[in-house]
């Protein structure tokens, strides 16, 4: 069995959230730590994130600043829940199964106050795994990665129309940073928009084949970021937006999927100041959170399609109104979003 304890008080980085708790099942090989950010409005939703972290306190950093922009996405969704996030420190675990059915068992210990689902290193293959020990995981049907894109794809139309820059075939080139499953389906959406598309991952491979579907061009991972285009969608691992960053971006529109794309608040400022409009991401990135919590919060026997596809459509109208605040209150587009969460 896990071991579950609640070690917020010795991490200064988790002083805002409501638990940090710290799941260890030696037997399996498990080291994960699961961050509740803000459950006011409800239980907390968030993926499960595998991969290789420098140090445990580099853990800790992320899961705390990922379950706190779910806080925010569902926050500016309308969503009645909170804000979580899981970490698994991967040390190469040979019992993947295990390890996932263990923190499974965490979860569910946790009595609902968590809902698991999918992020970077944790798929359909490993939630399947938390299904076999916990009830609180997001449903089979989900389809998160097309709902996320849906969402993206959206804001980006709406992104490209405040700055009076309609889509016409190859006028307009557009960068997709990261190609993976929701990254790939935002670059098939910008290139049937008729946007010049390149399109970029630190799998070259990937990014060819992507390239190759969509007859696109590519650039290396590394350059991606300081391409001369009019709009960057950022849909691989973030921070990408930092003070070491800022002066390479040549881009008119930040708009993606990847989260936690700034690494201090403050650089929204600077982006504007050096004209770009950066739509921000937990604005647009909630479409698998809604799909998520509308399937956990309708009722038996009624099918939550409808109410799904309705919630995430309204992601676009969402995002022109933030612009439109924005503009009016002369403020960032983070500041306004900050303004209607409030």
């Amino acid at each position: 069995m896990p071991e579950l304890r609640d070690v917020a008080q010795h991490y200064p980085e988790a002083a805002h959230c409501d638990a940090l708790y710290e799941v260890r099942d030696e037997a399996v090989g498990l080291h994960a730590f699961i961050a509740l950010h803000d459950l006011s409005r409800g239980p907390g939703y968030g993926g499960i994130r595998r991969r290789h972290y420098p140090s445990v306190r580099a853990a800790v950093r992320e899961v705390v600043g990922l379950a706190e922009q779910m806080t925010l996405k569902t926050a500016f969704a309308g969503l009645p829940a909170g804000g979580a996030k899981a970490v698994i420190l991967d040390r190469r675990q040979t019992r993947l199964e295990a390890v996932y059915e263990s923190l499974g068992r965490a979860i569910e210990t946790l009595g609902g106050t968590y809902f698991a689902g999918p992020d970077v290193g944790t798929s359909e293959l490993e939630l399947a795994a938390v299904r076999n020990t916990s009830r609180f995981v997001s449903h089979l049907t989900a389809n998160p990665a097309q709902r996320t894109a849906d969402g993206v794809l959206a804001a980006c139309r709406e992104a490209l129309a405040f700055v009076g820059a309609s889509p016409r075939p190859r006028a307009l080139k557009a960068i997709v940073a990261g190609v993976g499953q929701v990254g790939s389906i935002v670059a098939r959406g910008l290139a049937s928009l008729g946007l010049d598309l390149v399109v970029s991952d630190l799998d070259a491979s990937r990014a060819g084949m992507v390239a190759d579907e969509l007859a696109a061009g590519t650039v290396l991972a590394a350059e991606a970021l300081a391409a001369d285009a009019y709009l960057l969608a950022p849909c691989a691992l973030g921070p990408i937006i930092t003070a070491e960053t800022l002066a390479r971006f040549k881009v008119k529109v930040i708009c993606g999927a990847a989260n936690h794309q700034l690494g201090d608040e403050a650089l929204a400022h600077e982006l504007a100041e050096r004209g770009i409009l950066y739509v921000p991401d937990f604005t647009v990135n909630s479409g698998a959170v809604i799909e998520g919590v509308l399937r956990q919060v309708t009722p038996p026997g009624t099918n939550p399609e409808p109410l799904i596809d309705a919630a995430i459509a309204s992601i676009g109208p969402r995002v022109r109104e933030l612009l439109r605040i924005a503009e009016a209150a002369q403020v960032t587009p983070l500041e306004a979003a900050f303004m209607q969460i409030q």
